[in-house]
C-alpha cells in the first residue's frame, strides 16, 4: 500500500546539503516494474478494496460492487492530489523519492485522469450509493480535506500527532465503514479487534516509509519525521512481531476464530514487516517501499478461497 506522506522539508534554499548516497534520483525506468504501482498511485487503491472485501466476506456482508469500485476512484483521487500537492514545493535537491520526481515531471499528464475519474467517481456516488454511506463517507471526505489543508497548507511547527498515524487511521476507516454499517448485530461485537490491528498496520507501513526516507534518502535531513514515527522507525521489528502475536492469539484464543482468513492476513501482513525490515540494508529504498506496501497485500491470499 502506498500510504503517501507529504515530503517533509526545513526550508533549505541554498542547496549546500550533498545528495545521500540512496537519492532516489534514478528513473523509474531503471528500477523495478512494481514501482510503477507506487508512481502511479495504484497500490493504496488495490490495497484499500482488497482488505474491504477480505472484512466483507469475514463478516458476511454483501457488498455491490459499485463500493469497492468507488473506494478505489475515492483512494486515487486523494493520493494524486496529495502527491500534486507535495511537488508544488520546492523540491529538496537530490532526496526526493521517486515518486515525487515522477509527479513534478509529469503532474500535468495527471490532468485528464483526474478530472474524468473525479467526475465518475461523483455520478456514482449520487447514483450508486444509499443515503446512510453516502453521508458517511462524505464525513471521512471531509477530515481527508482538513488532513490535505493542515499539512499542505498551514504547516503547523509543533505536530501534535504523527502524520502517519492520521493517515493510518483514515484509510482504515475509509476502507472498513461501509461494512460496519452493513453488519448484522450479533456479529459487530468481532469486529473493533481486526479493524484496529488492520489500522495499526496501515500506520506502521506509513511510518516504516517515513522513517526509512527521512533516514536513507534524505539523509536526516529536511525536517524532521514526528518523535512517534522515529520511535516506530527503530523498533519497527518488534512492532511487527507483536502485531503478528496479536493477531494469532486472536485466532486461537479469542473471538477469532470465525474470522480466521482476516486475522491470518494481518498476521502474515505483520511478519512480512518484520523480514522486509531485516533485509533493509540490502534493499535500495525504492524496493523496500514497494516491498512494505506489497506487505498489505496479503488479502490475496484467502480471497479467492
Amino acid at each position: 500500500m502506498n500510504l503517501t506522506q507529504p515530503e517533509n522539508s526545513d526550508g533549505t534554499k541554498d542547496g549546500s546539503a550533498k545528495p545521500p548516497p540512496d537519492s532516489g534520483t534514478d528513473t523509474v525506468h531503471s528500477s523495478s516494474p512494481l514501482l510503477w504501482l507506487t508512481v502511479l498511485s495504484l497500490d493504496a487503491p488495490a490495497v484499500a478494496v482488497l482488505w474491504q472485501l477480505l472484512f466483507a466476506r469475514s463478516f458476511h456482508v454483501r457488498l455491490s460492487a459499485s463500493i469497492p469500485i468507488l473506494l478505489a476512484l475515492v483512494v486515487w483521487l486523494i493520493y494524486v492530489a496529495d502527491r500534486g500537492l507535495d511537488v508544488l514545493k520546492a523540491p529538496a535537491k537530490g532526496a526526493e523519492a521517486a515518486r515525487h520526481i515522477f509527479y513534478r515531471r509529469h503532474l500535468w499528464a495527471f490532468l485528464v485522469p483526474f478530472c474524468a475519474v473525479f467526475l465518475l467517481a461523483a455520478w456514482m456516488s449520487l447514483t450508486q450509493l444509499d443515503a446512510r454511506t453516502f453521508r458517511d463517507g462524505i464525513i471521512i471526505l471531509l477530515a481527508v480535506g482538513v488532513y490535505l489543508l493542515a499539512v499542505h497548507f498551514l504547516s503547523p511547527e509543533r505536530e501534535w500527532l504523527p502524520k502517519e498515524m492520521l493517515v493510518g487511521v483514515l484509510f482504515a476507516l475509509g476502507t472498513c465503514f461501509p461494512v460496519w454499517e452493513r453488519m448484522t448485530q450479533g456479529v459487530t461485537s468481532s469486529f473493533p479487534a481486526p479493524y484496529l490491528l488492520c489500522t495499526a498496520l496501515c500506520w506502521m507501513n506509513c511510518a516504516a516509509i517515513e522513517y526509512e526516507e527521512w533516514k536513507r534518502l534524505r539523509h536526516r535531513q529536511f525536517g524532521s519525521p514526528h518523535p512517534w514515527t522515529i520511535w516506530m522507525g527503530q523498533h519497527f521489528i518488534l512492532l511487527s512481531f507483536i502485531a503478528a502475536a496479536i493477531a494469532l492469539c486472536l485466532i486461537a484464543f479469542g473471538i477469532g476464530r470465525s474470522i480466521w482468513q482476516l486475522l491470518a492476513s494481518e498476521m502474515l501482513s505483520a511478519l512480512a514487516f518484520a523480514w522486509i525490515q531485516r533485509k533493509d540494508k540490502s534493499l535500495s529504498i525504492d524496493q523496500f517501499r514497494v516491498l512494505v506496501d506489497l506487505a498489505l497485500f496479503t488479502p490475496i491470499f484467502f480471497l479467492p478461497f
